[in-house]
């Protein structure tokens, strides 16, 4: 189609004053209407001026004015054509509004008259009062003189008379909607009386309103009619034939008697009495669609001739009628045989469609002599008509009357998706009923007529393309730049005025309101005061200090003492735990050192330490000193990140930041006394770490926020009298405080929205981010901070995050494009005859410029972008110093950037050289074709070469970072060194980095040369379209194409042309940008192949290599034996026990498996002579998944053998190794797991496992068996064949015979096939002890929670293992072994809720019970909902406690573990929060997981934590190696 318009229009005259010349040489006299003749016949069009996209209107909405001055540009476009073109006397227009003044379509009405349209038929928009009675209910309208029916039809007809239209007249008018033929046909008997039309509901409502509107113009008597202009004028009452159903049996007949029965009145025994009386001018207004090939599926006029002749025969003198035809500008495809049945729109010239129905109806109307007149029935296409005829239906729905057409849209030109069906299977196609098209161009909207001759006249000629501008109304525009201008200058003032009070004392902005309202003062809130002595279980750390709660939110002084109470006492008990466990690591490292046998430095050291630690007076005075530096060592461990703080908030150049009354020197003494605690009393320093761990426990979610808990904390030091004082210390927490931002971000989390606060200010929601930052800035009260982009500010914060990334992706393309101007891959005049790499000439000599103009044009765009986007985005924090926030130096940074780029890209545009390539240099360097430029190329390229210089040393300055983006507390120099990372390592790093990303940036090169730029081969702006728009700066030499000449550049083939090309590069930039992402995988493939070659990983699951266990002889042996110990076979047998407790192997593999190392598999029990006999293990013939385990265990052994802890320390088998001689269970660091949990399921139940066979239990279902809501459904309960444990038995076979087998051996069924196994678990007969295996052994193959807890475990269950940490633990007969080693935590949210589940409830339950002498405990919420048992629970754990007055709270963090005296749960902890784990309200809620898990952390005891998610299995041979890998971390 655009082809075909882009031919059209390069054959009109090729100029714009041509194409006028030509028009008024053709066109007739305009301007008069003198001599034509009055009302009907009449020759018209159906004129609505929409544009390309504008929806139908819906019946019941306000009509919209298409005759006003606001499409006064595209009446200029139409209004000449209609009546030059067309010949065209009369326009039929739609419904216009009544409540507006009628001379705003004063100028169309003389534009009409100007062009020669002196005619106009308006329309009545009485569908809306017909939708109106649809929405009401109501089967009758309201008639009375004040209804808004009546008042809007007389409203129309003062808008008619004859003054207010211009000099045009008014031929007839009509209203908008007609009775709906394919509903009524079928309804109409042989005679009026037998048929049941007038029983119809919609017949019924549309003939009142007629009749109303009758009477209202032709009133009966003496009565005036409400509009005489329309009382002298007929009536076209419409009637859309196109809706007349061939199928209907006799349907020619019963149209001839439903027309008869209209036009007869009551009286006579017919219908209506439209056609009666003063309304004997009342005329038909018939409306028909021509299908394609109307000849063999329609017949028009046959069809008309039949309704013609059967009006005239209905009254004495003869109804008459006036048609209105639309014919659709579709042509069937001729591309090729299949084609040849689709329709595709006829962008050629063919006046015949129009004519042809024109030339019939003159035909019929000579015959009958009863037709008054012929229309057209669309000027334009209308792309959102859809299905629908010229007027509304009157039918019994609103949705009926719309008669949307589903497949298609308003923003496309609908051929597939928007027919009906009319006469006999033709098929029309109303959104092509246009005499011309539509379409929009650039701004403009353009129609390009589809006929060549006058269709009412004679002669004509072919039309162009028109376009038009739809201008606004000069007023508005204005209005509406004045507002926008004053809002610009409200916003700047308001700016200001809180950039200049924002610093004012609170007690000054808040003086007016102290002193004139003191009665608000006397009832503030008094705040609470409560307050413990700490009275640790170790007297060395008792000090007599103690700590204060103060708060406004709790009732009295003995609640906030509970409260502080609680939280102290949960968290003095973890570090206590801490710091025992840090003892018991200096003495492991004491040891060590002792029986360490090489005597390197640090041994030395070590040693000369130990010799003074011998020398004390007694065994009290070694534990004393091994205390106080464990308790140093965890105090700077507790404190380090408010170390960090301290020293950043002092480290600025300039003083202190604004709004920051800090003493920097303070700040600066505070690191130094936690950074050098040496000194300092353990007692002190005990206390000090406490306060921070209430703190951090007190304040719930804001642990998320270490940077204000730091602010808070040194507040609460400063008010203590500093670090200095080493007397009994009292600190003092604020509640209100320390809670400041959690109480906003409860009401309002959205950052998006502003929403009215307590204070009274309407603020944007609040996030971590910005509590975080506002100890950062040291604020007093917590504030927004930073503002979140939404809409366009996310792509321009996209753009300018990643703009280095993007600038150097093009500073790539740029170079490609410089090596493929000489690379011959394109067209000869581009790719060719441009020089050498180092010689250029032509179009390289321009490129090198306007590259380098283009770079600054760039980067001034984007340094000027970048500072007013930040300046927007960190306002509320300017002033400040805080990672993120502009300071001085960068803005100092950026400006020079702008102003660098600003002029250096002037002086290189002053002082470039461009040349055009000469069309004979594509085949020839030689004569012309040598550059005049070569013999000064220095002189020509200096300045854009000192240019680029100065910009890859500013990129480099700017851009260059040796540490990540705001990432502090990053380890120093000698610490790096100290771990093995000093200057020379990092250096060979950084080399070997820049070196991969040099290389990948060089392929992304080579890609662009060889594929990208190529496929634009030849297509540029200047060759292909032929405009010159850059002149000279390309180089490319002229041509002449569609966008040569200036009047044309508007026109569909310049814009296709352009719009192409530009699509096309685009595409090719866009490629450009994205390559390295392909180029840095594939590189990434082959880098990690050749490391992962390196370190042996692709080994790591190899179960084709044997494994030699043998002693003293095997290699795994070795290996075994040198990481873990002498003990290594003990290891070996746990691991062995394990794989078969998890019936991942059969009893007798295990047996074999432990006699491989020489060893049985029961610890007591010898082996005889025949079990004696070690072989190698083999493990392809072991089951697939213990096979990999085994695999993956001794290939992994290696890499803890190759890779040492840190520089200087080996490791040293007797004292390192799990079973060494000199093992001690305190060089083993302390590791807490937290496994989050909401509602996944736990521990697959009996009903679920016998599920899934039926086939209801294959498909979908809804939410808790409510049906109906949305879209929401539960998963299938099974594939609807097998059960699911017959499901999950056939994914593993072996493991299923195996737990029958084990089961059987262990004496817990009688019979060891597996078959009866399943057949007695599905019939009930086995017993519970049987059940809960089975259900174990299927939640350890299944997404369940009981996987992750039991994998989490192993870990435990090893250590607990070891010959030394159960000797270590029998000295402590209440602790769990390995208790004070590893612990995990399960924290699960909706345990005990109504939003859990209760199965889940009782497999958490039964998981707790089974491994109850592991170290394992549950954390959950407690809180509104939960079950009254488990507040029972927490009450009766609170009130054995003492000083529990009642519940003062509403939210709790429990910590409990199982009881194996009581068979049930016992409560260890219990944490009162004011606050749920998930702040915020509706979607704008914190996130749930990272809550959860904080609720865990809060009881965590281990040095490490590892936060586990579900779904993790672990074997506990990997739990072995954890010791070491914590090591690492050491």
């Amino acid at each position: 189609a655009a082809q075909r318009i882009a031919a059209a229009i390069q054959q009109q005259p090729t100029s714009a004053e041509e194409r006028r010349l030509e028009a008024s040489t053709a066109a007739p006299t305009l301007g008069r209407c003198q001599g034509v003749p009055q009302g009907l016949p009449i020759k018209g069009v159906r004129y609505v001026p929409h544009l390309v996209g504008e929806p139908y209107p819906h019946p019941q909405s306000a009509p919209l004015d298409y005759y006003s001055d606001v499409y006064a540009n595209l009446h200029r476009r139409d209004l000449p054509l209609i009546g030059q073109y067309v010949a065209a006397d009369t326009l039929g227009l739609r419904a216009w509004p009544t409540d507006t003044p009628a001379h705003e379509r004063a100028q169309f009405f003389q534009e009409m008259r100007g062009a020669g349209v002196c005619k106009v038929i308006p329309t009545f928009h009485v569908s809306k009062y017909y939708a109106d009675m649809l929405l009401d209910g109501s089967s009758q309208p309201s008639t009375d003189p004040s209804s808004a029916f009546a008042v809007a039809f007389q409203r129309f007809g003062a808008t008619v008379k004859e003054e207010l239209l211009g000099g045009v007249q008014m031929a007839a008018w009509t209203v908008d909607l007609s009775l709906d033929l394919h509903e009524l046909l079928p309804l109409v008997g042989s005679d009026c009386g037998f048929s049941k039309v007038i029983e119809d509901k919609s017949f019924s409502m549309y003939m009142q309103l007629l009749h109303a509107i009758q009477g209202w113009v032709h009133p009966l008597g003496s009565n005036s009619s409400v509009a005489p202009a329309l009382a002298v004028k007929p009536f076209l009452i419409p009637l859309d034939l196109s809706r007349v159903s061939w199928t209907e049996p006799f349907h020619q007949k019963k149209l001839d008697t439903f027309l008869r029965c209209m036009s007869t009145s009551r009286t006579a025994g017919g219908w209506s009495s439209l056609f009666a009386g003063d309304a004997a001018g009342t005329r038909w207004l018939f409306s028909f669609a021509e299908p394609l090939d109307q000849d063999t599926t329609y017949h028009f006029k046959d069809q008309l001739m039949n309704v013609s002749t059967a009006i005239s025969k209905h009254s004495p003198s003869g109804i008459k009628a006036v048609v209105m035809v639309g014919t659709q500008a579709l042509k069937r495809g001729t591309s090729n045989p299949i084609n040849s049945v689709n329709l595709v729109e006829d962008m050629g010239i063919t006046s015949k469609r129009y004519l042809d129905p024109y030339h019939d109806y003159k035909i019929v109307s000579q015959a009958t002599s009863s037709l008054d007149g012929f229309m057209y029935d669309e000027w334009m296409d209308d792309w959102d008509r859809g299905t629908r005829g010229p007027f509304f239906l009157a039918t019994d729905t609103i949705d009926k009357m719309l008669d949307k057409c589903d497949g298609g849209s308003r923003f496309t030109h609908d051929i597939d998706g928007c027919s009906r069906i009319v006469g006999n299977t033709g098929s029309v196609y109303p959104e092509f009923f246009g005499l011309v098209g539509a379409s929009s161009q650039l701004m403009q909207h353009c129609i390009y007529p589809r006929f060549g001759f006058s269709l009412f006249g004679e002669g004509g000629a072919e039309i162009s393309m028109t376009c038009a501008y739809m201008k606004p109304s000069t007023f508005w525009v204005l209005l509406a730049l004045v507002l926008l201008a004053g809002v610009c200058l409200a916003q700047v003032m308001r700016l200001m005025l809180q950039w200049c009070f924002r610093d004012k004392p609170q007690a000054e902005k808040h003086k007016k309101k102290s002193g004139s309202d003191s009665s608000e003062t006397q009832e503030a809130k008094v705040p609470q005061l409560g307050y413990i002595t700490v009275r640790p279980q170790e007297i060395f750390l008792c000090g007599d200090h103690t700590l204060e709660l103060q708060s406004t939110v709790l009732s009295s002084g003995h609640e906030a003492g509970w409260w502080l109470c609680q939280h102290a006492t949960a968290q003095m008990s973890i570090l206590e735990k801490q710091v025992k466990a840090e003892v018991s690591a200096i003495r492991a490292l004491h040891l060590r050192r002792v029986h360490a046998p090489n005597k390197d430095v640090d041994n030395a050291a070590g040693s000369e330490e130990d010799a003074s630690q011998e020398g004390q007076d007694s065994e009290a005075g070694v534990e004393e000193a091994d205390l106080t530096k464990a308790m140093q060592v965890v105090h700077r461990r507790i404190l380090e990140g408010f170390a960090a703080w301290c020293l950043y908030v002092s480290g600025t150049m300039f003083g202190a930041p604004r709004g920051c009354r800090l003493d920097f020197e303070a700040l600066r003494e505070m690191a130094r006394q936690i950074e050098e605690n040496q000194e300092r009393p353990s007692d002190r320093l005990f206390v000090e770490a406490l306060l921070l761990r209430v703190m951090e426990s007190l304040g719930e979610q804001m642990l998320q926020c270490p940077e204000r808990l730091s602010y808070l904390l040194f507040q609460i030091f400063q008010e203590a009298g500093g670090l200095l004082d080493l007397g009994p210390a009292n600190f003092t927490i604020d509640m209100d405080k320390l809670h400041d931002g959690l109480v906003q971000m409860n009401i309002h989390t959205n950052p998006y929205t502003r929403q009215k606060m307590p204070s009274g200010k309407w603020e944007f929601g609040l996030n971590f981010d910005d509590i975080n930052e506002s100890g950062i800035q040291c604020r007093d009260s917590v504030a927004k901070t930073f503002r979140e982009p939404a809409s366009l500010m996310v792509v321009i914060d996209f753009v300018l995050s990643y703009r280095v990334a993007i600038m150097i992706k093009l500073y790539c393309f740029a170079v490609a494009g410089y090596i493929y101007l000489g690379s011959h891959q394109g067209d000869d005049i581009t790719t060719t005859h441009n020089g050498s790499l180092w010689e250029p000439k032509w179009l390289r000599i321009n490129f090198i410029q306007y590259i380098a103009l283009m770079d600054a044009a760039v980067w001034a765009c984007l340094e000027c972008l970048l500072i007013v986007y930040v300046a927007w985005q960190r306002w509320p924090s300017l002033g400040y110093r805080s990672p993120g926030i502009p300071s001085l130096k960068w803005l100092v940074e950026h400006a020079f950037n702008v102003c660098f780029s600003a002029f250096g890209g002037l002086w290189v545009y002053h002082e470039s050289s461009f040349k055009k390539k000469p069309w004979a240099c594509a085949q020839s360097d030689a004569g012309i074709c040598a550059d005049p430029r070569l013999d000064n190329l220095w002189g020509t390229l200096q300045y854009a070469l000192f240019y680029w210089a100065c910009r890859i040393i500013i990129f480099l300055l700017m851009n260059a970072k040796r540490v990540p983006i705001f990432l502090y507390g990053t380890p120093d120099s000698k610490v790096r060194t100290e771990s093995g990372r000093g200057w020379c390592a990092n250096q060979w790093q950084n080399i070997r980095v820049n070196v991969a990303w040099l290389s990948m940036l060089g392929v992304c090169i080579l890609i662009e040369v060889l594929l990208l730029l190529p496929t634009m081969k030849g297509l540029d702006w200047d060759t292909t379209c032929g405009l010159n728009l850059l002149g000279e700066v390309t180089g490319l030499p002229s041509t002449r194409g569609v966008c040569t000449d200036a009047d044309l550049r508007l026109g569909f083939g310049c814009v296709s042309c352009i719009s192409g090309i530009f699509a096309g590069w685009l595409v090719v930039v866009l490629g450009a940008l994205v390559d390295i992402y392909f180029v840095f995988y594939l590189a990434s493939a082959i880098v990690g192949g050749i490391m992962g070659q390196q370190r042996e990983l692709n080994d790591l699951k190899n179960t084709s290599l044997p494994i030699d266990l043998r002693e003293q002889q095997g290699r795994e042996a070795k290996l075994f034996e040198r990481t873990f110990g002498p003990g290594w076979q003990h290891i070996w047998r746990v691991m062995v026990q394990s794989l078969y407790s998890e019936s991942l192997v059969s009893p007798k593999q295990a047996e074999h498996l432990a006699q491989a190392a020489g060893i049985s598999l029961e610890a007591d029990a010898p082996l005889t002579h025949r079990e004696k006999k070690q072989k190698q293990i083999h493990l392809t013939r072991f089951p697939h998944l213990a096979a990999e385990r085994l695999a993956f265990f001794f290939q992994s052994l290696k890499w803890i053998e190759k890779n040492q802890p840190s520089k200087g320390k080996h490791f040293e088998p007797a004292t390192d190794a799990l079973t060494g001689v000199h093992f001690d269970p305190g060089s083993i660091p302390s590791l807490t797991q937290i496994i989050p949990a909401y509602n996944e399921v736990v521990i697959p139940s009996v009903e679920f496992l016998r599920s899934g066979a039926e086939q209801e239990d294959a498909r979908n279902s809804s939410p808790d068996d409510q049906p109906g809501l949305g879209d929401l459904t539960v998963p299938p309960q099974g594939d609807g064949v097998n059960t699911n444990l017959a499901f999950m038995i056939s994914q593993f076979p072996d493991e299923w015979v195996f737990l029958a087998k084990r089961l059987h051996a262990e004496g817990w069924v009688q019979s060891a096939e597996s078959q009866d196994l399943y057949h007695d678990f599905m019939k009930n007969r086995l017993s519970q002890e049987n059940i809960v295996e089975i259900r174990f052994w299927a939640a350890m193959r299944m997404q369940s929670v009981a996987k992750t807890v039991i994998g989490a475990l192993q870990c435990g269950r090893a250590l607990a293992s070891l010959p030394k940490v159960q000797e270590h633990y029998r000295q402590f007969p209440e602790k769990r072994v390995a208790e004070d080693h590893v612990e995990v935590i399960l924290a699960h949210q909706t345990y005990g809720h109504i939003e859990g589940s209760e199965k889940n409830d009782e497999a958490v339950q039964l998981l707790l019970e089974r491994y109850a002498d592991d170290a394992l405990y549950l954390v959950f919420d407690l809180k509104k909902g939960t079950s009254a048992e488990l507040w029972a629970m927490a009450e009766r754990f609170l009130s054995q406690r003492g000083g529990y007055g009642g519940r003062g709270f509403e939210q709790a963090s429990v910590k409990c573990k199982w009881d194996k005296a009581t068979r049930g749960l016992r409560v260890l902890e219990v944490l009162p929060r004011r606050f749920p784990l998930r702040l915020g309200q509706g979607d704008y809620k914190t996130q749930g997981k990272a809550c959860n898990q904080l609720n865990g952390l809060r009881f965590a005891s281990g040095h490490y934590v590892q936060a586990l998610d579900c779904n993790m299995g672990t074997f506990i041979g990997e739990g072995f190696k954890v010791p070491y890998v914590l090591r690492m971390f050491m």
